[in-house]
Order: structure tokens, then C-alpha cells, then sequence
């Protein structure tokens, strides 16, 4: 799949109390913690040149928060964010709210799974072919054919979701999406 002819850069949100703790997110609306706010407001500060021609995020909190800090650094309304809840986090079932440990303990052969590196839907997890599904269409239909002045695009998500897109663009074989690189929480990176 070819990369739409924008500068599209994919945005982790900041640190939440969970992820410092180690929890599994997911669909939680878990807001950002005090750092990851910071986190936020020096990512918008870094991206606010040039500035985005669009915003989008997952609807979750701590997302809509770090887009909000970027749109506040880049002097756009906050209103023009467009939110979908096809950009979240990928659904991790009973993991969401557990640590490391306590899934290692509930869950041993699924947690080895995902440790090796499977992106396959076990444990009640989605899967990251089916977050690619649901994320890929969002950044498509807001970049094919649309003029544009900055050509910036930014999407502000989450880690998996972030794998689940850069993955699908990359033609990569879905086996290897795990290998690639993330950015830490509050971090870009430049999709193509």
C-alpha cells in the first residue's frame, strides 16, 4: 500500500498513571498523568512547524488530550480535531487494567504469545490485523485526493494502532509488524 502524498506524522500520547504502573490499556479512557501532560505540551511545541492542515485522534482521553496540545501549540481551534474511534488502542479484553505479572500469572501461554512478538487475536485481544482494518480507511479517506497547503497530517493514537498503521503502509508482512519501531509515549515519527 502505497503512503498518500502527505507528510503524515503518527503521534503516541503522553504517559498515563497505567503505563508507568505497567497496566494494559486499551479501550480504557485512562487520561494522561501529570508527565505525560508535559509530554503533550513539548510534542505540540516540536510539531507546530510546519503547521498540521489535520488533526485526527482516537477519541480516547489521552489522546484527545495530546492532540489538543499540539492544536493549542500550532494555533489551531480545537474544534477542527477530528476524532474517530477507529484510531484507538487495540482491544485487549481481559488484559485491559492488569499488569505484566498478572497476566503472565491469569495467562501464560497467551502472554508468552504476545512476548514472542504475536500480533494475533488471542485472549480476547483484537489483533493488530483488525486494528489496521478499522485505522487504515480513517487516514485514507482524509488524505486521497484532498488538496492540501502544508501537506501535514497528524494522527495521535496509540501504540498498537501505531504498529497496526505503519505496518500496513510499510507492504510489510503483518507477522513483522511487531518489529518495528514505536515511538515512546508523547514521541512522533514521520510515516513513509
Amino acid at each position: 500500500m502505497a503512503v498518500p502524498d502527505w507528510e503524515i506524522v503518527i503521534a503516541r500520547h503522553g504517559a498515563t498513571d497505567w503505563s508507568r504502573a505497567g497496566r494494559f490499556s486499551g479501550h480504557r479512557d485512562i487520561p494522561l498523568s501529570a508527565a505525560g501532560r508535559a509530554q503533550a505540551a513539548e510534542l505540540g511545541r516540536a510539531l507546530r512547524h510546519p503547521q498540521p492542515e489535520i488533526i485526527l485522534s482516537s477519541d480516547l482521553g489521552r489522546a484527545r488530550q495530546t492532540a489538543e496540545a499540539i492544536a493549542t501549540a500550532a494555533e489551531i481551534d480545537r474544534r477542527q480535531i477530528m476524532t474517530s474511534t477507529a484510531l484507538r488502542e487495540e482491544f485487549l479484553g481481559s488484559w485491559e487494567g492488569l499488569t505484566r505479572a498478572q497476566v503472565a500469572a491469569a495467562s501464560p501461554d497467551g502472554f508468552a504469545r504476545w512476548a514472542s512478538g504475536d500480533i494475533g487475536s488471542f485472549d480476547g485481544r483484537e489483533g493488530l490485523v483488525a486494528v489496521a482494518r478499522r485505522a487504515v480507511p480513517v487516514l485514507v479517506a482524509h488524505t486521497t485526493g484532498l488538496p492540501r497547503s502544508s501537506g501535514r497530517l497528524v494522527i495521535v493514537t496509540h501504540a498498537n494502532t501505531i504498529l497496526a498503521l505503519a505496518g500496513s503502509f510499510a507492504g510489510m508482512r503483518h507477522e513483522r509488524w511487531a518489529d518495528l519501531p514505536c515511538p515512546a509515549p508523547g514521541q512522533a515519527m514521520v510515516l513513509g
